[in-house]
């Protein structure tokens, strides 16, 4: 997807949202501007060209994410440039007082500061997020950890889209991201496909999880809880929204999780697969009161 096309495709989503579901219209307008400035500055990031880093095809076979053990301070300015330019955003959405801005926009213009939050999340190191003692106290660590991974998601973005197609050819079967190790937060059935033979049209219909982090998209099993691989037909469960068989949730029993799913075979234009997440509430709440949990959470599918 192009640059262009990915802010396009932001704004399209965002005003479906708000047309097909009023009532979704402020979620929209609130987190909708965090998801285009993303978007903007991702284009920023691939104009300018970011590193990328070497792929080990062996260790990737035996299950280590790309980014697995990486220092991410080779994109440290890089994620400073993102910090200073997604924080007012950020605030704003957030609602933090200027007092808070000011400290954070501080405490983030430092590239091992910033380095080191994108270091904790990609390896799952929540302590590091609950022990930063530096943070005031209006800045919880799910606060911090939010902050931190929508600064992140610019840069991890531009990484996926220069590494392109060396990413196709991975072996890789796992329910989380073979570049970060982040969970899926949406998955998606892949549209019909116009082959070079005679414009005959394919099916479509592969599966393939988004990654919650990075952006991501890679294939997994269709039958198969990208949770706990699962793929007991009689511990699974799919529900469609009511009137939009295209949007469903995909239920494990077995762990008690599920992942949001869109047919993209019957969905046109193709959404942004982030920002249509925000008109998909009708779902989470859905899967809240049928005692399931989200595989990755987020501000507005958390519902505690």
């Amino acid at each position: 997807m192009s640059n262009a096309s990915a802010s396009k495709a932001v704004e399209t989503t965002l005003e479906l949202i708000r047309k097909r579901t009023p009532a979704y219209g402020e979620l929209a307008d609130r987190f909708g501007q965090v998801f285009l400035a993303i978007a903007d500055l991702r284009a920023d990031l691939m104009e300018k060209g970011v590193e990328i880093p070497d792929i080990d095809p062996v260790r990737v076979a035996a299950g280590a994410p790309i980014l697995a053990g990486v220092d991410m301070g080779m994109w440290a300015d890089d994620l400073v440039d993102s910090a200073r330019a997604l924080l007012p955003v950020l605030c704003t959405v957030l609602e933090l007082d200027e007092e808070t801005q000011t400290f954070l926009t501080g405490y983030l213009a430092d590239p091992e500061t910033v380095s080191g939050l994108a270091q904790a999340r990609i390896e799952g190191d929540r302590k590091h997020f609950e022990n930063t003692s530096v943070c005031p106290e209006n800045v919880s660590p799910d606060t911090l950890l939010y902050i931190s991974e929508t600064v992140s998601a610019p840069v991890l973005c531009a990484i996926v889209e220069t590494l392109g197609k060396s990413l196709s050819s991975l072996v890789w079967e796992h329910g989380h991201c073979p570049v970060c190790g982040s969970s899926p937060s949406i998955s998606h059935l892949s549209p019909k496909e116009i082959t070079d033979l005679d414009q005959l049209v394919g099916g479509g219909g592969k599966k393939y999880l988004h990654c919650s982090l990075c952006g991501h998209d890679w294939r997994f099993k269709r039958n198969a809880c990208p949770s706990c691989g699962n793929d007991d037909n009689e511990s699974r469960e799919v529900f469609y929204a009511e009137n939009s068989q295209y949007e469903r949730i995909e239920a494990c029993h077995k762990c008690g999780q599920y992942c949001l799913n869109i047919d993209l075979r019957e969905c046109e234009p193709r959404p942004d697969l982030d920002a249509i997440q925000l008109g998909l509430i009708h779902l989470d709440i859905y899967a809240h009161e049928n005692k399931l949990s989200p595989i990755t959470s987020t501000l507005w599918n958390t519902l505690e």
